[in-house]
């Protein structure tokens, strides 16, 4: 797959550069694979990423089940349109990278929605008409020009994604759409479906954003609440610049803290399996001759995020290839 576009602007932050490293070693190692379920690392994510996205709204799935519903075992429309609107938003993500076409727009917006109720609703991908509440947030929606509002958070999508780098531009955009709450129902489905389409068409594999623990949905409102500290007061018009000076008040350090703890796992698994393909992965105390350091050392670079390693059986494993110090530094020039 060719390589995705790097960021204009480079990431400032010790978290950024981090992450920042680690994407570019997948994609010097092919990139993203392609989307499908033959392949077992886009399985796992994308059965992921359907039980946690919709644990946060209440709908609840083991593994198990979640299986049984792919299988045709079990009927859970909501399971089943998630998994399927996922797998074929992430592989039109895929393509536009190919093409080095971003493409982003309201009809995606809409297709998103309307994948996610198939079958559940007549207003699928239908903005709504009149005011809406967000239980338990402090935002308030705007009730008119819905849709002149997303039209305006979609021209905001390539801005964002050139002036920041992934992380910030995604926790940026996932605020702004969910303080517009453009549908009647589905809001937070569709905005981390959209938000991951979007981390996808960047590179990135799917953020996952935990939800069957209640602290773990709490974590999540909170953030989101810190980052859309603008619209508190009242929604300004729907237009680029307004917006952007809204988002300007927000503080989104707990979201991007969220965000990269939901992809960098994604990304770490998707590397390993890369170099795993045509490399043996070794044990970190017959790497350390190879590095010249001992093997405490390398376990201090695996706990600072230097060192990419997975635990197989007892003991951390790991490649020369997955040490990410060069590419960490490259971030930093």
């Amino acid at each position: 797959m060719p390589t995705n576009p790097l960021p204009v602007t480079r990431p400032t932050s010790r978290a950024d550069i981090d992450l920042e490293g680690r994407r570019r070693l997948l994609r010097d190692l092919g990139g993203l694979p392609e989307t499908g379920v033959q392949n077992r690392e886009w399985l796992y994510m994308l059965q992921e990423e359907t039980r946690q996205s919709l644990s946060i709204e209440g709908y609840f799935a083991t593994e198990q089940e979640l299986r049984a519903v792919l299988a045709g075992r079990k009927t859970f429309p909501e399971i089943l349109n998630y998994y399927r609107a996922a797998q074929g938003l992430y592989d039109l993500a895929q393509q536009q990278a190919r093409e080095g076409e971003l493409g982003f727009t309201v009809a995606i917006v809409r297709h998103a929605h309307s994948a996610l109720f198939r079958e559940l609703t007549g207003r699928r991908g239908e903005f709504r008409l009149g005011a809406i509440r967000i239980q338990g947030a402090k935002v308030t929606p705007p009730a008119h020009d819905v849709e002149a509002y997303v039209r305006a958070f979609v021209r905001l999508v390539p801005d964002l994604l050139t002036r920041f780098p992934p992380i910030p531009a995604l926790a940026r955009l996932h605020a702004l759409f969910e303080s517009i709450h453009p549908f009647t129902d589905g809001n937070g489905r569709a905005g981390r479906i959209l938000m991951n389409y979007l981390a996808v068409t960047q590179g990135l594999p799917p953020v996952i954003i935990k939800g069957e623990a209640q602290e773990e949905r709490d974590r999540y409102y909170a953030a989101l609440e810190a980052a859309d500290l603008g619209f508190h007061a009242g929604f300004p018009p729907p237009e680029e610049q307004a917006l952007s000076g809204a988002l300007r008040e927000g503080d989104f350090a707990p979201l991007e803290a969220l965000l990269r703890e939901g992809v960098q796992p994604q990304l770490d698994r998707l590397i390993i399996a890369a170099v795993e393909t045509g490399q043996e992965l070794r044990e970190l105390r017959d790497l350390a001759p190879m590095f010249g350091v001992q093997e405490a050392t390398l376990r201090q670079w695996v706990t600072r995020g230097r060192l990419i390693a997975v635990k197989r059986g007892r003991r951390l494993v790991s490649h020369p290839k997955l040490f990410l110090g060069e590419r960490a530094a490259e971030g930093e020039g």
